[in-house]
């Protein structure tokens, strides 16, 4: 008897579990793309194009593709400033890789490019201290960008079953206004000659243009602009129907929002879905406690809901999209972004867009400069490419409706959805919760009685090793998140709950739960 009274003595000492309430019945809340996750590239990648050659990195290949099917975008500050140059020679690295390429099936790995891969390596830490200068100078030159560099970024989107949108530069300008649009035809020519399916967008935060540039672009032209390229894409059969997204603006502060409501009104009709950034804070200046309050979680529902505001106020039911997003700007918090900790924020994030009926949600970085990329410059996986992984595997498109009883919703932050019908173990009717835990207790969660009878699979994450929470190495249920080896991901075990289980999430925790055969209404 004793092992079943267990797993309630810690609830008997005045701690109750806060029981779940769950809406499986009627319809879904909402539904997002089958691409909600999805993945950025920044254009400082190609500030020194040679670096653009590490894409090809076997193992890259085999943690990006584990993450897909999504979108892969390449933009950010970068974008105004890189000139396409389709005569210019491309750089060595570029140059020898891309020759390799023809030699072999298009995403074979390239064992030869091995050597200059090293070299590339050792020479990055200098030129990702370069990146994070020039964006805190706020000082940008100009980069040219070659055929091989576009063959790379392409190859690497494709190979891994992403779907690419390139950022064009905004910033040429005629006279000072209207915008050039002669190197986007140049660079359009290009793709179509390679018969790249790309969607695209135009200039990255506009409403700081002038800051970057010393250029300032107000919403309407913009807007013009936009449809500018629509017209010029419809010159090309192959991107006669390709999507646009845009304007990429910046966190909806006061002249953002002006700035968003008039480019929508002048554009809004040609672009495909709205798309807007967001940060919690400045990546210099975070502490731990930024990334575990309530509060500055919850300032993320104020900022979506002014976006979506004025979208319904401009172009009713237009879909809006995150199209970058990340814990901390500026390359993210040293120390915090690429770690357990970064999770808070991410998990969160995904919940609420879902929730608030975000499409989709772009994450900054997947490789690259900083430290709130999902993968390092060791081509290691950190803790939100795990986080990501899961969510990907477990959670469907489908919101539904969660509440609890008991306990502070800030606090204690629940989530749930139809659980993703791909995933071999689970099939229609299942759900996924997940859940975050901000108090500095462990927190116990009830399922309502009608699902007492249920099983339930428990994936819980938590950090490995003595950081505790600052770590950059996670558990699942116990076991330790590492590849098997470079080709190879690990098996995500699954916790089995009996029947009746009370869901435990120890103090500073997050996690999925598997409710397998709830039969929801809403799922089938």
């Amino acid at each position: 008897l004793l092992p079943l009274l267990l797993p309630l003595l810690p609830l008997a000492a005045g701690r109750r579990a806060a029981v779940l309430r769950l809406g499986l019945r009627g319809s879904p809340r909402g539904e997002v793309s089958p691409a909600f996750l999805s993945l950025t590239l920044d254009a400082s990648l190609a500030r020194d194009p040679r670096y653009v050659a590490l894409l090809s990195n076997p193992k890259l290949r085999v943690l990006a593709t584990a993450l897909s099917p999504g979108f892969l975008r390449f933009g950010g500050t970068k974008t105004d400033f890189l000139i396409f140059d389709p005569n210019k020679d491309s750089t060595l690295e570029e140059k020898v890789l891309w020759e390799l390429q023809a030699q072999q099936e298009a995403c074979g790995s390239r064992p030869a490019f091995a050597a200059v891969e090293k070299l590339l390596l050792a020479q990055w830490p200098s030129q990702e201290k370069l990146i994070l200068a020039e964006h805190n100078w706020k000082k940008h030159k100009n980069t040219t960008i070659t055929r091989n560099t576009l063959d790379i970024l392409y190859s690497f989107a494709n190979c891994s079953g992403f779907h690419l949108i390139f950022g064009l530069n905004a910033l040429l300008r005629k006279d000072g206004l209207q915008w050039d649009s002669s190197n986007a035809r140049a660079l359009l020519d290009y793709c179509t000659s390679q018969r790249y399916n790309i969607s695209w967008e135009l200039g990255n935060e506009p409403n700081s243009f002038r800051k970057k540039s010393g250029i300032y672009i107000d919403g309407f032209q913009l807007g013009q602009d936009f449809i500018h390229l629509r017209q010029l894409l419809s010159n090309y059969t192959l991107y006669r129907h390709a999507k646009l997204y845009g304007p990429d603006v910046g966190q909806p502060r006061k002249h953002t929002q002006k700035l968003l409501r008039s480019f929508l009104k002048s554009g809004g009709k040609v672009i495909d879905s709205v798309t807007w950034h967001h940060y919690y804070v400045n990546g210099r200046s975070a502490t731990r406690e930024d990334f575990l309050s309530p509060e500055v979680l919850d300032t993320f529902v104020t900022a979506v809901h002014e976006v979506l505001e004025i979208v319904g106020g401009t172009v009713p039911n237009k879909k809006v999209w995150l199209g970058e997003t990340s814990s901390a700007y500026g390359g993210g918090a040293p120390r915090l972004s690429n770690t357990y900790v970064a999770g808070f924020m991410w998990l969160d994030k995904l919940g609420l867009s879902a929730r608030q009926g975000i499409d989709v949600v772009m994450r900054q970085v997947f490789f690259g400069a900083g430290t709130y990329h999902l993968v390092d410059a060791n081509f290691e996986p950190l803790p939100d490419y795990w986080l990501s992984l899961l969510y990907k595997k477990l959670v469907g498109t489908k919101v539904l409706q969660v509440s609890l009883v008991g306990a502070d919703e800030r606090k204690l932050r629940v989530y749930l959805h139809c659980t993703n019908t791909l995933h071999p173990k689970y099939r229609e009717g299942d759900v996924t919760l997940f859940a975050l835990n901000l108090y500095n207790v462990t927190q116990h969660l009830q399922l309502p009685n009608y699902l007492s009878s249920k099983h339930v699979d428990q994936y819980l994450l938590l950090p490995h090793g003595k950081e505790n929470i600052l770590s950059r190495s996670i558990e699942l249920n116990g076991r330790v998140l590492r590849m098997v080896d470079d080709k190879m991901l690990p098996e995500l075990i699954e916790k089995p709950l009996g029947p009746g289980s009370v869901l435990g999430l120890p103090a500073f925790s997050y996690g999925f739960y598997v409710i397998k055969n709830a039969k929801a209404i809403a799922c089938i």
